[in-house]
């Protein structure tokens, strides 16, 4: 187990009390405990029969099937002038768990702005796998419609495709086989670390999705130095049973963007516009519900400061996750939903940029993350930031986010007051674009300057 020591007592403390609140929440059922039972053993199941017969795109999100007939119409169509790719020692991006979903935030967002970026600058070529084959995800004169791997090539993991590693298993392969090399990318070690805060059955394939990153990739990259550092002390921690990796495997990182691709005079929602209304102060959380984003310490912040009879909102955007049933139920029944508490979910880009732009702070309680993406989109917005003092936050954040102890939220409260005090702006700070970012990682995986290494013995 990799080593954590920042608030861990509190960490544990906070997920031990979200794990009972949702036992209590399934004891409120009214279905007797056989029916319980058996639902569990035939849920069970379902998920390792899917698995096995390679039908986890029933139940991962990636719910359209490839298919010669269809393939096309996921495809996007470029204009504009975009540079032919190399025709040798290419670069191949991977985004096929994205191409076939329509998420479009967290992981989904870094796929398709990393990939667009790369492919306006030539520097690569965004694929997709369909049938054993690479097509490319982008439609343009200049672009190809197949991609055969040849040497010298470079086949970029970017997607979390932790539901289709048999696929990605025999395209490595072939990559391999034609002379090319393999990049793996991970985004966290979440499903690891905290195996609690993750269904089983995510577990299981992200331990499958991790096993296949170890054992076939040339190099792995991160997407902060936290998630490389967590990696190299989880082979550590490991050296009884050292991890499958090829000898030298290059480690490196890179950071993330945080400008959204839509226009200037994209329009609002009215749920958005509905809860930014009046002259109360907002603060805004952002982020899947799910036991580690912390949603339930901010909400037990919020409760607090509104029985001292504070006038303030607290918005949520972000779907509904996993194991929050008992948090969803305190939101909508909650005294000040629709007043001073929201929940906004499937809400679009327009919205979230809506919302920062009119936020007093964002709110980040979560207690553990590989990058952080609300951290730098705030700052891109010119808002003040809120977030648990864990290492990844203090790499992304620097000094001009106010941080408080993990999972307290007696903490959270105290800072939230002292932003709601604030006179002065929010501190400037010098955020990436999309494109820089994109530009950093072609960098690093063009001129191969890893600044770590892992030998096979961990």
């Amino acid at each position: 187990m990799v080593e954590r020591t920042t608030g861990d007592g509190q960490i544990e403390a906070y997920l031990l009390h979200e794990m009972k609140a949702e036992i209590d929440e399934l004891a409120r059922s009214e279905v007797d405990d056989f029916t319980k039972f058996v639902y569990a053993r035939a849920r069970e199941f379902y998920w390792t029969l899917t698995r096995l017969l390679g039908l986890g795109r029933l139940h991962d999100g990636v719910w359209r099937k490839p298919s010669g007939e269809k393939a096309t119409a996921w495809r996007t169509a470029l204009t504009g002038d975009i540079p032919a790719p190399a025709t040798s020692a290419r670069l191949l991006i991977d985004m096929t768990a994205t191409h076939r979903s329509i998420g479009r935030t967290g992981i989904q967002r870094v796929v398709r702005e990393i990939a667009r970026a790369m492919v306006e600058s030539g520097a690569g070529i965004a694929v997709f796998m369909e049938n054993g084959r690479l097509f490319s995800h982008f439609m343009h004169e200049n672009l190809p419609d197949e991609v055969t791997p040849a040497a010298g090539d470079k086949f970029l993991l970017l997607d979390a495709g932790w539901h289709l590693t048999a696929e990605y298993s025999r395209m490595i392969d072939l990559v391999a086989q034609a002379g090319g090399e393999t990049i793996g990318c991970l985004y966290d070690l979440i499903p690891l670390l905290y195996p609690s805060v993750v269904t089983s059955s995510a577990h299981v394939a992200f331990v499958d999705w991790f096993d296949l990153l170890v054992r076939k990739s040339d190099a792995i990259v991160g997407i902060s130095k936290a998630v490389i550092e967590d990696f190299e002390a989880y082979a550590r921690a490991a050296r009884a049973r050292p991890l499958p990796c090829k000898p030298g495997l290059r480690l490196g990182w890179w950071p993330l963007g945080a400008d959204f691709r839509t226009s200037d005079d994209a329009a609002p929602s009215p749920r958005a516009v509905q809860a930014a209304a009046g002259a109360q102060p907002l603060f805004l959380g952002v982020g899947t519900l799910e036991p580690r984003k912390g949603h339930a310490i901010a909400l037990r912040a919020f409760d607090r400061w509104w029985k001292e009879g504070a006038d303030v909102r607290y918005v949520i955007v972000g779907s509904k996750g996993w194991n929050v049933r008992s948090l969803e139920r305190r939101i909508v029944e909650h005294p000040e939903f629709g007043r001073r508490l929201f929940w906004l979910q499937g809400a679009s880009d327009a919205d979230l940029r809506y919302l920062y732009e009119r936020t007093r702070a964002l709110v980040f309680p979560s207690i553990a993350e590989g990058f952080g993406l609300p951290l730098v989109e705030a700052a891109h917005f010119g808002a003040r930031a809120i977030a648990s003092d864990i290492r990844v936050f203090r790499e992304v954040g620097g000094d001009w986010v106010s941080y408080f102890d993990p999972a307290d939220s007696d903490a959270l409260l105290a800072r939230m007051k002292e932003a709601l005090a604030a006179s002065a702006p929010a501190q400037a700070c010098d955020i990436l674009s999309w494109r820089r970012s994109a530009e950093a990682l072609a960098r690093l995986l063009r001129e191969g300057d890893y600044p770590s290494r892992l030998d096979a013995a961990g």
